[in-house]
């Protein structure tokens, strides 16, 4: 009867360290005990992710024509979350209003200073992290899935 009881505990923490490490990409990894790929994920995915915030601002994160790139970037978890959150208070008005040649008025869809080719990588920078976060979900599901949650030991008599 214990067994039952501590099966059903278990499978319960396999399944809050999936939600966990969506969450916070490298988390459901620590939380199952495997301390060295959880940090190594968590490190990397995460500045993926700010390294395409710090190229593009706050405006990577919203790309109106490219919804692929927001679903990617949503696997990223929090930072995604939070940055979703965030953008429409920091960006107000997408749109610039200028005068072409003619002196007419004429409505931009992005504002004066955007760079689109520096807006691409950052978007792309971020939505990778979303999609290696991804990765390491299956990851995490595989080994909880088998119910072989092994993290990662030196092998013995390898490397001595």
């Amino acid at each position: 009867m214990s067994s039952v009881a501590d099966n059903s505990q278990s499978n319960t923490k396999d399944y809050i360290a999936l939600v966990l490490g969506w969450l916070v990409p490298g988390a459901g990894h620590i939380m199952l005990g495997d301390r060295k790929r959880g940090i190594i994920f968590l490190v990397f995915i995460h500045l993926l992710f700010f390294a395409g915030l710090l190229l593009g601002g706050i405006r990577a994160l919203d790309r109106p024509r490219q919804q692929l790139w927001d679903y990617a970037q949503m696997a990223a978890g929090w930072p995604s979350l939070v940055g979703d959150m965030v953008r429409p208070q920091v960006v107000k008005d997408d749109v610039a209003v200028i005068r072409d040649s003619s002196g007419k008025l004429k409505k931009l869809h992005h504002p004066p200073g955007f760079a689109p080719l520096v807006q691409e990588v950052a978007t792309t920078f971020c939505g990778v992290a979303g999609m290696l976060n991804l990765l390491v979900l299956i990851d995490l599901f595989m080994w909880v899935a088998t119910g072989e949650w092994a993290p990662a030991s030196p092998v013995p008599g390898e490397g001595t």
